[in-house]
């Protein structure tokens, strides 16, 4: 039985300022579209048995109609082509509040779409196929209580759990995000013959049976250079899970330039160059550090020229650690990062005690600055 595992597609995902010319959407949004139509194509293509999407389909709790409209078009396809397509909520796109509602609720009625989001677990049959799928979605901190109700019913051929957490082990796999939940590995059992694992960004074999799919763009300069797709596995038969790489745009994090002795802005300069030229940032998002410059050589440095050379780039940024005239430093960007992830950022370390009133001025927030264009 073949099955394809994805996760964290976080469609409606924005960032910087370059737009796509052909559609006029911004272009980190378009890139994200993208990786979600080539797995469908692939899906369609090889008609696999099953999809599991273990969690975060979509950035937030309220995606643009636009991203909602591109999911269904998707889910629709595979429908037609008689796909089924179980996924569950991860902690993006789930509300504090139940009240607040969810987006998942649109895809119930869709032939083969199995939206798991209420927060609480969740069986699902497929008796044709002899799986049993044991779905627990993002659940506010109760996913440790909702995993004591998971029992293995060996009346079907296969059981297999979906999650969409942190796992803590012999590694510690987590985004460090707001509101995100972690698991001890050994709580996850021993006797499903698959764990389906989202939140975490990187495809990884956690252990046993348990694998992270990775997500399927990269979303932040921590997942520079990592390639980008989805698991593939075949239960009954080899039981080799195989990791299917997406073309998807080249996201760089150069070798810093450090700044040492007496160097001069010019000799700062051609380093900076060197480092430009070399990676050919044509349609590239990039980041370039460059560590322990004075200050003075700081202000000396032709930042219309770097502009003039990396004007190609989906995004170019550098990242200044500038040493001040007294000895101490400060870092400075030349770019932001978008609005929302500054605002996340902001509320995670917001301090606020109550954590429900925290987490819904948050999702409020977020929900505000979801029709707004990110920038830089």
């Amino acid at each position: 039985m073949r099955i394809l595992h994805l996760a964290d597609t976080h469609i409606g995902y924005s960032a910087y300022r370059r737009v796509n010319s052909s559609s006029g959407l911004n272009q980190r949004e378009v890139d994200v579209y993208d990786a979600l139509e080539q797995f469908v194509d692939y899906a369609i293509n090889t008609h696999p048995d099953l999809i599991l999407h273990a969690g975060d389909l979509f950035d937030s709790v309220r995606p643009t109609n636009r991203a909602i409209s591109h999911v269904l078009d998707l889910l629709l396809k595979l429908s037609k082509e008689e796909i089924p397509f179980v996924v569950i909520s991860g902690n993006h796109e789930t509300p504090r509040l139940r009240e607040t509602g969810s987006v998942f609720r649109l895809f119930e009625h869709i032939e083969g779409v199995y939206p798991v989001y209420a927060g609480e677990y969740e069986q699902i049959r497929f008796d044709d196929l002899g799986v049993l799928v044991h779905a627990i979605p993002h659940t506010q901190e109760r996913i440790k209580l909702e995993l004591e109700k998971v029992e293995i019913n060996r009346d079907f051929k296969y059981n297999i759990l979906m999650l969409h957490a942190g796992v803590s082990g012999v590694s510690l796999f987590k985004q460090g995000v707001f509101n995100e939940e972690i698991i001890e590995y050994d709580e996850l059992g021993g006797e499903f013959d698959y764990i389906a694992l989202g939140h975490y960004h990187k495809a990884v074999h956690v252990g046993g049976d348990a694998y992270y799919s990775g997500s399927t763009e990269r979303l932040s300069f921590t997942e520079a250079g990592e390639p980008k797709g989805f698991l593939e596995l075949d239960l009954g038969g080899d039981g080799v899970v195989r990791f299917k790489k997406l073309d998807i745009r080249e996201m760089l994090d150069l070798e810093p330039v450090v700044y040492r002795g007496s160097l001069t802005a010019g000799e700062v300069m051609s380093k900076i160059k060197e480092r430009i030229l070399g990676c050919n940032p044509v349609d590239k998002v990039i980041r370039l550090k460059v560590e322990k410059i004075p200050f003075a050589v700081y202000n000396t440095i032709e930042f219309d020229e770097i502009k003039r050379l990396t004007s190609d780039a989906v995004h170019f940024e550098i990242k200044w650690d500038v040493v001040r005239d007294d000895g101490g430093t400060y870092s400075s960007n030349v770019s932001f990062k978008s609005i929302k992830s500054e605002f996340e950022r902001y509320m995670a370390n917001y301090d606020l005690k109550d954590e429900e009133l925290k987490a819904t001025l948050r999702d409020m927030g977020l929900g505000y600055l979801g029709g707004v264009s990110d920038c830089e």
